[in-house]
């Protein structure tokens, strides 16, 4: 089967040929419909930020972000079938570890992992398998694992009917975040970007959000204008810069990091924070609850992902794909086998 793969431990990738992979105890061979292009595909492309923590041999088969439909199940395998249609999370959970044990799967300090969708076929341990339904398509089920992540950090806020927030960060978690605040209530909502995210941006603008791009001398003013006097109850970094957010938050409110942290704090950012009662938050990838709800909202159509698909490559031109995302342009790519 064609596969887009690591084949060095250093800048790049290829498209290869490479086995069917043979399923094991407990999982499940997925013949693949979608997958999206995520972020950190691209950081294990260009081989930084720690990308060869995340690569465990090589040939390593890239993609994490698939849904497809199950064609063998391995034994011990219950509640699937031949045929049915999942989303694939890549971090599922042990059960046993203290956090699991807790409840709080999403921390599982022994976590199944998925990789190997940009490809025929995937291997998905059953733990990281969601059925989703029949009449789902398969983009945007393949989605799913992204939004998820947008609406678990609305679900680790304080945010009500409403509250304002501010979502800093146009990309595809940013935009989820947006959607899964609209669909709860939130009525002051502005997302914000730099100069680059033009498209992303207006993007943003046609699904119905305020947007302010951070290069304009009076971005926080632009911003605060359009959230209470006392600012924001919650500003979401879905970018890492952690940009202002003392500016924008009231006193109490709430800083979500949902992105990845691209530069330190100084003492004095931590302090001022501190001083103004910010509650700083980790949202971190998604819970089996959450999964639940981002099904259900997806499937009854109270959410529609769609406008978020930019691009399809299939597996021949997906190294294209990388070059889109490290130029900034379109907003989500899907991998789609020929």
């Amino acid at each position: 089967m064609k596969a887009i793969a690591k084949t060095s431990a250093a800048p790049g990738a290829e498209v290869i040929e490479t086995p069917i992979p043979e399923v094991g105890e407990s999982e499940l061979l997925v013949r693949v419909g979608a997958c999206g292009v995520c972020g950190s595909d691209l950081h294990i492309v260009d081989w930084e930020l720690g990308a060869n923590r995340m690569v465990s041999r090589i040939p390593f088969v890239l993609g994490h972000e698939p849904a497809g439909e199950v064609v063998e199940l391995g034994i011990g395998v219950n509640g699937f079938k031949v045929g049915d249609r999942v989303a694939l999370d890549p971090f599922g959970h042990c059960g046993r570890c203290g956090p699991c044990r807790a409840g709080r799967f999403h921390l599982c300090a022994s976590p199944t992992t998925l990789s190997g969708a940009f490809a025929e076929f995937t291997i998905a341990p059953i733990g990281n398998a969601h059925l989703v339904p029949p009449t789902m398509d398969m983009e945007q089920a393949a989605l799913l694992e992204m939004f998820g992540t947008g609406l678990h950090a609305v679900e680790q806020s304080c945010l009500m009917p409403g509250d304002s927030a501010v979502i800093e960060g146009p990309g595809p978690i940013g935009l989820s975040i947006a959607l899964s605040a609209r669909a709860l209530g939130v009525t002051s909502l502005v997302i914000t970007g730099l100069a680059q995210d033009t498209t992303r941006l207006e993007l943003a603008r046609t699904m119905g959000f305020k947007t302010v791009t951070t290069g304009a001398p009076d971005w926080i003013e632009q911003v605060r204008a359009m959230m209470p006097a006392d600012g924001a109850d919650v500003v979401f970094d879905a970018s890492g810069a952690i940009d202002s957010p003392r500016e924008l938050l009231r006193r109490g409110g709430q800083l979500i990091e949902v992105g990845w942290p691209a530069r330190d704090v100084t003492s004095a950012e931590l302090r001022a924070l501190f001083f103004h009662g910010v509650n700083i938050i980790n949202s971190r990838v998604r819970t089996p609850e959450t999964w639940r709800r981002a099904i259900a909202m997806v499937s009854s159509g109270a959410i529609d992902l769609r406008p978020m698909i930019t691009h399809r490559y299939g597996i021949s031109r997906g190294l294209e794909a990388f070059t889109l995302l490290r130029e900034r342009r379109g907003v989500k790519a899907l991998i789609i086998p020929e």
